[in-house]
């Protein structure tokens, strides 16, 4: 779920640099080197040795120590952020809160859908 508004910033706290550098490689990479959709038997093997799963787990923990229950922003590119959920109930709050100050309208779901509905809405 893509974050969007700068009003909102304040209560959607941005991770600093080092945070970010340990969400990325603890939280993000092992399901993207294993395959979001189609898994590659030889990452998951090992991702399964290194047990990565375990470390994306610990590290969201430690998240939601410091930053308590709501979402967190990671800045994945320069005007790119996401929302990252650290509490299942999250999820109500993105999703009551959409699209602003969340959207689910990704850089990716606009480019693959433009040209089928270029004045459309996009819902997920």
């Amino acid at each position: 779920m893509q974050h969007r508004s700068k009003a909102h910033d304040h209560v959607v706290p941005m991770l600093n640099a080092v945070e970010h550098a340990r969400v990325l490689a603890r939280v993000l990479a092992s399901p993207v080197i294993k395959g979001p959709i189609i898994r590659r038997p030889n990452a998951v093997n090992l991702a399964e040795r290194f047990d990565a799963d375990a470390a994306g787990v610990d590290e969201m923990k430690r998240l939601r120590a410091k930053y308590g229950d709501g979402p967190v922003q990671v800045r994945l590119t320069p005007g790119r952020r996401v929302a990252l959920l650290l509490n299942p109930d999250d999820v109500h709050r993105v999703l009551n809160e959409t699209p602003e100050p969340f959207s689910p309208a990704s850089l990716e779901k606009r480019g693959a859908l433009n040209h089928f509905q270029p004045a459309g809405a996009l819902v997920s």
